[in-house]
């Protein structure tokens, strides 16, 4: 699957999950991002970035991560790393097939 192949489809499963997500979220969230790994076959990920302000003296920002079939159906798990160096392994294998800066409403 590449860019050409991502259907709108599946674009908008995802990004009304998107939605989802970021009206149930304390943080600010933003850049969400349709991704395909190669430590994944047959799985899109979703990806976005969370921004904790509670302390604006310092600020919290990660990337949260969910995982869909690659017709958009969720597949209700997240990423999780055993240690650093699998982590890094995962995030380097990403690929950004879509991206949205803000969950809004992408069928308009």
């Amino acid at each position: 699957m590449d860019k050409k192949t991502l259907k709108q489809s599946v674009i908008h499963k995802i990004m009304d999950r998107a939605i989802e997500i970021n009206k149930a979220c304390k943080e600010r969230c933003t850049d969400f991002q349709i991704m395909l790994s190669r430590k994944r076959k047959n799985t899109l990920i979703l990806r976005w970035t969370t921004i904790d302000i509670s302390n604006e003296d310092n600020p919290l920002q990660c990337y949260r991560y969910e995982c869909f079939k690659t017709d958009g159906t969720s597949q209700l798990c997240s990423i999780h790393y055993a240690d650093q160096e699998e982590a890094n392994d995962f995030i380097w294998s990403l690929e950004p097939l879509y991206h949205q800066q803000y969950a809004i409403d992408h069928k308009l």
